[in-house]
């Protein structure tokens, strides 16, 4: 009998949907040719002489590995064969007792094809659950998770107690993502009980809260749902009050609680007192739905004022920075305009001054007048006149600019309160103000500080006469002005900017300066082309990811050239790394960048037009990098022409190592071609 002697006899046999050559083929002295043809059987047509096939590969004992099973496994599952349930499952039960590690396949391919005869038999398998093997318990958990199935619910449950303290987590997780109200109380115990961990108190309450909102809150008799989630709402886990925050605002006692919480904490001290972020978790659910919290009755107008003041009250006195910050946004959000007076005296507050001067901007109707008299007021703190120029840049009050200007210019002003002022002229472009802000950029005995705010400014205003200035401030000795002044340049599309960039992105340069380069020259556009196809010559020498961000600044770029350059380094032999991986002490950066060709794969296939077929077969030669070939030939197939496909079956033809992706490839020309794997005659077989 005919059989095919190499994995290339059997793409041929895929390819001329030849179903009986494969059938034969799964019992080839070559190893590799039967595994393939078994696997290459999953993009048949589910005939019985098909699914025969592959029960008899489940069913050999003289197989070296698991390579024939897993195949077989995989294609069964791919055909959709409901009548191999019970195989698979037989599969998944044996798999935690041999270790033939066909447990991942298994499962997988019950899920392509699901039912309740699938269901039925995972449920099953619950009981084993607390004594089973690690991989195989996760596997089976993790497809019940994906089947939803709300029979699997009660055994769950019953194999959580099996798992508890320890190992409960994933059947929690499993539970959630069924989302049936039944496991609700369970859940609500688990986050509710001291004896759970961080990690379980944090699962029950994640899978609480995935539960449909339309069911909460779940039935429990004694104590109600809301009594259970104020333990969590305290929980020293930030993102478990979070989430218990969230649930309680679903319903109005549990509204009611939270603003108790945040009565408790202006009220309470030591270990009664709310913990910080409980009480800030708080704060950013009213930001986020104020209309949640909004009060329906007849006492509306006093309710929301005391919630009003006890929000003011955290913005004013609450110790920790974060939660100042979080009641500063639900003023914001629940009080509108009505939160002006509050938030304006924040601006006081250095710490979170610039979250309240952007709410301040944000407030709808006009932006306040005394805005310009906060700003100019000579006995105000440097914080406030800092948020009011902030605010006034923000909320684009170019009728400020002249007292803005004044207090840039004059000397006596506190140089923080100038460098809000060049940070607010920035933000307006007021170009009227490019000559003074470059003459303070370059002004040596000018504070750092200021200048770098300056030279920032002139980045945002972006006048073509001061390129001058900051291509100086780039020379800086002074690093925040240097720094500031690369960003700055990406401002100014020119090849004398893109130039001057290039010249700090080198392989012994400072990673945060290279990479500012880097994103600059990916913002001047066009004209930093050519720099960057001269820096790509070294780019695996960069530090860190910067050889990384030049990749990505190329695959920007759709002229030719840019190609080339990706082109190059995708093709480059790998260079020598040796010992120097790894940065030495006070070598100023951490190691170098991973092999930039790479990332210069990766881009070259994601261009996948037909004018890029040539760079994209060159991924596929003998000494390119192996991860390349797969998304390269999935571009090749994008293309869709007959060349491209016939670059991929040589690929594939000449591979000597064959994926799963092979066959998918194969598969998608197969069906661009018409040639479908249909029934067949096994003759004597």
């Amino acid at each position: 009998m005919e059989r095919a002697a190499s994995i290339s006899d059997v793409m041929r046999m895929r390819m001329a949907g030849d179903v009986a050559g494969l059938c034969r083929a799964t019992w080839s002295e070559n190893h590799d040719a039967a595994v393939y043809a078994t696997a290459m059987l999953g993009s048949a047509a589910p005939t019985p002489e098909v699914v025969r096939t592959l029960r008899l590969c489940l069913a050999r004992e003289d197989e070296p590995g698991p390579g024939l099973h897993w195949h077989a496994l995989a294609s069964l599952g791919r055909l959709r064969v409901e009548r191999a349930v019970p195989l698979l499952l037989k599969a998944l039960a044996e798999s935690d007792h041999n270790r033939r590690q066909l447990d991942e396949v298994a499962c997988e391919a019950l899920l392509a094809i699901g039912g309740p005869e699938v269901v039925r038999g995972l449920v099953d398998l619950c009981e084993r659950l607390p004594s089973g093997r690690g991989y195989w318990t996760v596997r089976v958990l993790d497809a019940l998770a994906a089947l939803r199935a709300p029979e699997a619910v009660t055994p769950l449950l019953a194999a959580l107690w099996g798992y508890l303290p320890d190992l409960a987590v994933r059947t929690v997780r499993t539970l959630g993502a069924i989302g049936d109200p039944r496991a609700a109380s369970a859940l609500l115990v688990l986050a509710h009980s001291p004896a759970s961990d961080t990690h379980l108190r944090r699962a029950a309450v994640q899978a609480l809260y995935a539960l449909p909102a339309a069911a909460w809150p779940p039935p429990h008799r004694h104590p109600a749902a809301e009594r259970l989630l104020h333990a969590p709402q305290r929980d020293p886990d930030p993102e478990t009050a979070r989430l218990a925050t969230a649930l309680l605002a679903r319903t109005e006692e549990g509204q009611a609680h939270l603003w108790d919480v945040l009565r408790g904490a202006v009220d309470a001290a030591g270990p009664a007192c709310p913990p910080p972020h409980a009480v800030a978790a708080v704060c950013a659910h009213i930001a986020a739905e104020p209309g949640l919290f909004a009060v329906p009755d007849s006492d509306a107008d006093s309710a929301s004022d005391e919630h009003h003041a006890l929000l003011a009250h955290h913005l004013r006195e609450a110790a920790a920075p974060a939660v100042r910050r979080a009641a500063a946004r639900a003023l914001a959000a629940s009080a509108g305009p009505g939160a002006a007076g509050a938030l304006l005296a924040a601006l006081d507050d250095a710490p979170i001054g610039d979250t309240v001067a952007d709410l301040v901007a944000a407030l709808p109707g006009q932006v306040l007048p005394e805005l310009v008299d906060l700003f100019t007021h000579p006995g105000g703190s440097v914080a406030r006149r800092r948020g009011a120029a902030r605010v006034l840049g923000l909320a684009g009050r170019t009728d400020a600019a002249p007292v803005l200007l004044s207090a840039l210019a004059d000397d006596t002003t506190p140089v923080g309160v100038r460098a809000s002022a060049a940070d607010a002229l920035g933000a307006l472009r007021h170009a009227a103000a490019a000559p003074l802000l470059a003459a303070l950029a370059t002004h040596e005995e000018q504070p750092g500080t200021l200048r770098a705010h300056a030279v920032r400014a002139l980045g945002s205003i972006g006048v073509p006469d001061t390129l001058p200035a900051v291509l100086a401030c780039a020379r800086s000795p002074h690093e925040a002005v240097r720094r500031r002044a690369v960003v700055a340049l990406g401002a100014f599309p020119v090849p004398e900017a893109a130039r001057a960039l290039g010249e700090f992105v080198t392989s012994d340069a400072e990673p945060d300066l290279a990479r500012a380069a880097v994103r600059a020259l990916r913002e001047i556009g066009a004209p930093a082309l050519p720099v960057l196809v001269r820096l790509a010559v070294g780019a695996d020498g960069l530090p860190e990811d910067v050889g990384h961000r030049l990749v990505e600044a190329l695959a920007d770029r759709p002229e030719a050239a840019a190609t080339a350059a990706l082109l190059g380094l995708a093709t480059a032999p790998p260079g020598r790394r040796d010992g120097d991986t790894y940065a030495t002490s006070g070598e100023h950066r951490l190691s170098r960048s991973t092999p930039a060709r790479e990332a210069a794969s990766l881009a070259l296939a994601e261009r996948g037009s037909a004018r890029d077929l040539t760079p994209l077969t060159a991924l596929l030669g003998p000494h390119s990098w192996f991860g390349a070939h797969e998304p390269a030939v999935q571009a090749l197939l994008r293309i869709g022409t007959e060349e491209a496909y016939e670059h991929v079956l040589a690929f594939c033809y000449g591979t000597k190592h064959f994926y799963t992706w092979h066959i998918g490839a194969l598969d998608t020309i197969a069906a661009a071609r018409g040639v479908r794997l249909g029934s067949c005659d096994l003759g004597g077989n």
